[in-house]
């Protein structure tokens, strides 16, 4: 059973992102609150969350937060490591199931109500879609619950070790591809699981990503990855990422002497 959280809809998000937006830290602080008059929940599908666990969530965030250097201006090294941290909090406290983690009003009440102040801080000025919700894979929180699902190993142990393997960018990739590739947890965990040994020489990891991703769109087609075992995914992976790195190898060599000609 899904726990239900509070839904703060269009106008009163738009509203309080309107006054939030150049607001001090400070002031942020003293606004967060654990309802608004506005927010709904819906009439079925689990139990409503509770006060105290909104307080205890918001406590637990602060902690992290706090030791990435809130409320003052943080490193980028800090802010990865929040991000990885409060992805992982998210995923296990706050009892989502995939179909509620979907609705977008929801993360639009967290990053409002009960955390502006440490929304604020993680994207300072941000445009609507860090804390409205119109957009998941660009939320503040939500897209730290959805790397967390789709990252998250079946074991107990060491479940969340391929959170640290991918930066925000490089998981949006992925994500962005939610019919053929982020669709799939077993695929994207496999990609996770496979990408530190690769060897991509003086390619750079994104044009190598988008360029193996484009790859395994293409096999899905006619490859039903959730069908296959784990040895046979990480093979297909391995496979992208080999024909990918010959393509991209030679390109560069060719783009050399014409460069250095010219």
């Amino acid at each position: 059973m899904s726990v239900l959280y509070p839904r703060l809809l269009g106008d009163a998000a738009r509203e309080l992102h309107r006054q939030y937006q150049h607001a001090p830290i400070a002031e942020l602080q003293e606004r967060h609150s654990l309802r608004h008059p506005s927010a709904v929940f819906a009439a079925t599908g689990g139990r409503r969350v509770t006060a105290e666990e909104l307080q205890r969530l918001r406590d637990d965030i602060l902690v992290v937060a706090a030791r990435a250097g809130f409320p003052d201006e943080s490193r980028r090294q800090d802010r990865m490591t929040f991000d990885v941290e409060v992805a992982q909090l998210l995923h296990q406290r706050c009892g989502l199931v995939a179909a509620e983690a979907s609705v977008r009003p929801m993360w639009a009440f967290l990053a409002l109500v009960l955390l502006p102040d440490v929304s604020y801080w993680r994207y300072p000025r941000p445009p609507g879609d860090r804390v409205l919700g119109t957009d998941i894979t660009r939320h503040v929180w939500g897209r730290l619950w959805w790397r967390a699902h789709l990252l998250a190993l079946p074991q107990v142990h060491e479940r969340y070790r391929l959170l640290e393997t991918f930066g925000e960018a490089a998981f949006d990739q992925m994500y962005a591809r939610r019919k053929s590739i982020g669709g799939s947890r077993a695929l994207v965990r496999a990609i996770a699981d496979v990408w530190p040994a690769v060897d991509r020489g003086r390619i750079s990891e994104r044009a190598m990503l988008i360029d193996v991703l484009k790859r395994l769109s293409r096999w899905g087609a006619v490859v039903d990855f959730e069908s296959l075992d784990d040895d046979e995914l990480r093979r297909q992976v391995l496979e992208a990422v080999t024909e990918s790195a010959v393509l991209l190898g030679a390109q560069a060599q060719d783009a050399g002497p014409r460069h250095r000609r010219a």
